[in-house]
């Protein structure tokens, strides 16, 4: 049951070993991950770069290391953590190592001066007591798996840091194109735009053209409002005809008589005061008429008196005013002549992308090296002296493997090696030497490098952990950055150049304008920019229907002024708003008749033909003016349209810019070859450090296999003989029981066996005091040279 036990513990060992195993090889990312950090973790604890950035970010970082210094603070079990490491492989372990192994040679001296063969003195290969078959084969079995393991151990590490000189390159080219990309982005950047200035510039240029047609427009709208003033005139001297003139006096507003209302508006009419002998009203121009109209005569009697009113005539006359009042000026009309200012074209879309200027200097300063000053470097690196670490820090534990497995051949008793005193001696020399060999390596290679990797390992790999992964998410780095309480643009940085620029990865595309600090550059501050270059931000709806609909603004013509003026009859007064009951009857001083049919078929009729004209006038007018607005109109919208899309062409272009693929390349692959350095680190720190611990668990194996081969060579008995010849004594032996029931034959004085001293020794036998008598007697190995330790 207890061999049983001890199987699966085996098992369970060698279950360990297959991780290195299978972590070994090309690549040491895995053996990181899976060995080497969560050692890191579980001997360091949960630490990370935050603590020091928190210390880092402190206004006084010194007293703020002191003070968490004194309340075992996160830092100081961060630094205590590399520290103890660092000195304990550089220092401790090795020093150890030494002390005991002088002590022990020290004491072997000492038994060598008492008497060298003398049993139980520390040193020699002879067994203090018989050992158990068992036992023997069990201490084959532990060695045999400690050294597969360190094997294992041994090769992952040295598969990994054999990559550092290829990663190395990478990442000095990486930091090499880091630096330059942003000088290759302003040179991508200034071809970019030069090519774009000339493309933008071909598609506005033509648009120009399209207000060349303001000064047709122009002029037939003041053609269109000279034709309306001209009807304005002739309804005034209409209205003057009926009404009479007269200075200073009201407005008409009805159609019964009005004593001195009237302004004379019309230039060809004079006026006078009644009761002064002086007409009132207009003379009549026409032949055989009366010298006054005879709607300011009194209709009995044909005496003179107050004209009538017009009301139809003022009517629309006020609506021929509105109307006029409704026609764009031409400064209004002006307001529709906006060219584009080609001239300062290059000048906006060179300060539009100017914002990018500042993150790339900052980006250039942080990283201040090009790829010649990193090739420069990477001449310097020896690749030979990363070959001979690897072979240094590693190889000797092979050799020891292989000195092992030659002594168990050499020492087995079976086949050609049975009873071969000149193999078999060879073997415990093999012993000898693996041990010699392993402490030195132990001392001088394996802890120092393993000291000397915890400082970049544990660095490299932390930061490593706290730098965001290209196409992740750099959360976890202002987390860091926000629980250490760090300077907002630090954080606004990490948020805007990370996530924004540096990790997406395609087909996901970042920019540079989020990473512009203290700054919100939109597409929209873009547009703003640029507004300029968009007709339809200097133009609005209103003043293309204010301005340009000319059958709008002079609807109430077509409406009431021209339906009102066709309408206007000579041969009736009721047409003018005359009231029906006005009908001259008068016979003195001439016939009413006449009268009325001069002044209907004379004035009256020449100033309604007049007025029909002036109207048909503006008739044509309007639609001259329509027919220029209308063609104006559907060239502005298509300037506008045009301009629209070609201005969010040129935000789109100036945005994609500041597209972060370049950069984002750049990263990633820095961050890779980055990475990859400090696993390779880690890597190599988990190897050294488990290749050390099962070293330093070899070298008891070590001893206990040998001393049991030798007894397994040599019976206990044959020895008492050996020592004899060679002038040894040996204590008598007093029978005990052995496990399984035999007899085990023990000195009295047994000292035990340094658990790092090789003996040669050999597999218990059962003690056999009744030996065949006259048997031959063996021959044994010339003993006189130094014997490896206990």
């Amino acid at each position: 049951m207890q061999f049983r036990g001890g199987g699966l513990a085996l098992g369970g060992v060698l279950a360990l070993c297959l991780v290195g195993l299978a972590s070994a090889g090309p690549n040491a990312n895995a053996f990181s991950e899976q060995t080497s950090r969560p050692m890191m973790k579980s001997m360091g604890g949960d630490l990370n770069f935050g603590y020091v950035i928190a210390l880092s970010s402190a206004e006084d970082p010194n007293a703020a290391v002191a003070e968490d210094c004194e309340n075992g603070g996160g830092s100081c079990q961060y630094v205590l953590f590399i520290v103890n490491n660092f000195f304990a492989g550089l220092l401790v372990l090795p020093l150890c190592l030494f002390l005991f192994n002088l002590v022990f040679c020290c004491g072997r001296c000492c038994c060598r001066k008492k008497g060298r063969n003398v049993q139980g003195c520390t040193g020699g290969r002879y067994p203090t007591r018989e050992y158990n078959k068992m036992e023997g084969l069990a201490c084959i079995l532990l060695l045999a798996c400690f050294m597969i393991i360190l094997f294992a151990f041994t090769v992952a590490g040295a598969a990994a840091f054999d990559e550092l000189k290829g990663d190395l390159d990478l990442m000095l080219d990486g930091i090499g194109d880091l630096g330059e990309t942003p000088g290759d982005f302003k040179v991508q950047i200034t071809g970019q735009l030069d090519t774009m200035k000339v493309e933008i510039r071909e598609q506005l240029t033509p648009i120009n053209d399209v207000f060349t047609a303001v000064g047709e427009v122009k002029t037939a709208v003041s053609g269109m409002r000279t034709a309306f003033t001209d009807l304005d005139t002739k309804l005034r001297e209409l209205a003057s005809l009926i009404e009479g003139c007269k200075s200073t006096s009201p407005t008409c507003t009805s159609a019964t008589r009005v004593a001195n209302w009237n302004k004379c508006s019309a230039g060809s009419y004079t006026h006078a005061d009644a009761g002064t002998g002086t007409a009132v009203g207009p003379a009549i121009t026409g032949s055989g008429a009366t010298v006054f109209s005879p709607t300011c005569r009194n209709p009995t009697t044909g005496a003179l008196e107050s004209c009538q009113c017009a009301p139809t005539v003022h009517a629309i006359l006020a609506a021929v005013e509105t109307t006029v009042a409704g026609i764009p000026s031409d400064g209004d009309l002006s307001g529709l002549d906006v060219p584009l200012p080609l001239d300062d074209l290059d000048r906006t879309i060179d300060d539009a992308a100017s914002d990018f200027q500042k993150p790339l200097d900052d980006f250039q300063d942080s990283v201040p090296f090009t790829r010649k000053d990193t090739d420069i470097v990477k001449e310097q690196i020896n690749g030979g002296l990363i070959s001979l670490i690897t072979f240094v820090g590693y190889s000797p534990a092979w050799y020891v493997i292989i000195m092992i497995t030659v002594a168990l051949i050499l020492g087995a008793q079976f086949g050609p090696m049975k009873g071969n005193d000149k193999m078999n001696g060879c073997g415990d020399t093999c012993w000898w030497i693996s041990y010699v060999v392993l402490t030195l390596w132990l001392m001088l290679f394996c802890w120092p490098l393993f000291g000397a990797f915890t400082v970049p390992a544990v660095f490299l790999e932390d930061l490593c952990e706290v730098l965001p992964t290209p196409g992740g998410t750099a959360q976890g780095l202002t987390d860091i950055l926000v629980a250490a309480d760090s300077d907002p643009m630090m954080i606004d940085l990490s948020e805007g150049l990370f996530e924004g620029c540096l990790l997406p990865q395609p087909p996901e595309k970042g920019y540079i304008w989020s990473a512009i600090p203290e700054q919100n550059i939109t597409k929209q501050f873009m547009r703003d920019m640029v507004s300029e270059f968009s007709t339809g931000n200097a133009i609005n709806a209103t003043q293309i229907t204010s301005n340009l609909r000319v059958l709008e603004y002079t609807s109430e013509f077509s409406s009431f002024i021209k339906p009102q003026i066709a309408a206007l009859d000579a041969a009736s007064y009721t047409t003018f708003g005359i009231a029906s009951s006005y009908s001259p009857s008068y016979s003195a001083p001439r016939a009413a008749a006449t009268d009325i049919s001069n002044f209907q078929g004379g004035d009256l009729l020449a100033a309604v033909n007049a007025v029909d004209a002036a109207s048909a006038a503006v008739d044509t007018a309007i639609t001259n003016a329509n027919t220029k607005s209308a063609a104006f109109e559907v060239q502005l919208n298509s300037a506008i349209n045009s301009t629209a899309s070609i201005t969010e062409f040129l935000v789109d272009s100036l945005w994609e810019l500041g597209t972060c693929e370049l950069l984002a390349s750049k990263y990633a692959g820095l961050y890779e070859p980055f990475c990859n350095i400090a696993h390779i680190f880690g890597a190599s720190w988990g190897a050294l450090l488990l290749s050390g611990c099962f070293g330093m668990l070899i070298l008891p194996c070590v001893c206990c296999v040998s001393k049991r081969m030798y007894q397994y060579r040599v019976p206990l008995a044959d020895q008492q003989n050996k020592l004899a010849q060679e002038g040894g004594t040996i204590a008598p032996m007093t029978a005990q029981a052995a496990p399984g029931g035999q007899a085990q034959a023990v000195f009295p004085v047994a000292t035990a066996v340094p658990v790092a001293v090789p003996v040669a020794a050999a597999v218990a036998v059962p003690a056999d005091p009744g030996a065949e008598a006259g048997a031959p007697e063996p021959v044994y190995p010339d003993l006189s040279k130094p014997e490896p330790a206990k």
